[in-house]
């Protein structure tokens, strides 16, 4: 019997998981499930233009090799301290100009300026514009999605609040002898004596 006594007291110290830290973890569940609902399609957007994009520099490559009129090539010139700050390039083969994409086909270089004959690649254009608009939504840059998000947020919190329901449920820690240590807590009313006594009536 002795035995089964200390088995059982320590097994009742590792009882340590409340009411409340169930409640805790059900909150951070629904809260990481409510976040990745709205990262998850901004992601996977960004994953499909992305991918579109790369195939786009494909299409636009063999389009090159096959030989493009140069009546329809727009030409950039610059000169080189403009084109040096002015041109961002993603490659050798490819720069934004102006928030417009152009694939170089061909160059002609002077002492003081450069002229580029360029694609003027329309759809990657508005793929890009539409990459930096899924990116300033995942990072919370766009002004009605914060307004949004603060609802949602400020909506959840009511949901959670605390004072709404308060129950602090008994955390086994440690029972000396739990066969015969019972403690009851209760609220009893005693009128106390009055004093001094009353004197006996005769």
């Amino acid at each position: 019997m002795e035995e089964y006594l200390v088995s059982l007291r320590n097994q009742t110290k590792i009882i340590k998981f409340t009411y409340y830290d169930f409640v805790n973890v059900k909150k951070q569940f629904i809260l990481i499930s409510f976040l990745f609902c709205l990262i998850a399609p901004a992601m996977v957007t960004y994953v499909y233009l992305s991918h579109q994009k790369k195939q786009l520099k494909r299409e636009v490559k063999w389009e090159i090799i096959d030989g493009i009129d140069k009546s329809e090539l727009v030409m950039i010139h610059l000169s080189k301290v403009e084109a040096k700050e002015r041109l961002e390039w993603e490659h050798s083969k490819e720069f934004e100009f102006q928030e417009e994409m152009y694939d170089v086909v061909e160059y002609e270089e002077t002492a003081d300026s450069v002229k580029y004959w360029c694609w003027w690649d329309h759809e990657e254009t508005a793929l890009n514009k539409n990459l930096t608009e899924v990116v300033n939504n995942l990072l919370g840059n766009h002004p009605d999605k914060k307004e949004k998000e603060q609802k949602l947020i400020s909506f959840y919190q009511t949901l959670f609040s605390e004072k709404s329901f308060q129950w602090k449920a008994l955390k086994f820690t440690q029972i000396s002898n739990p066969i015969t240590d019972y403690r009851f807590i209760s609220k009893i009313h005693i009128n106390p004596i009055p004093t001094p006594p009353p004197q006996k009536i005769v």
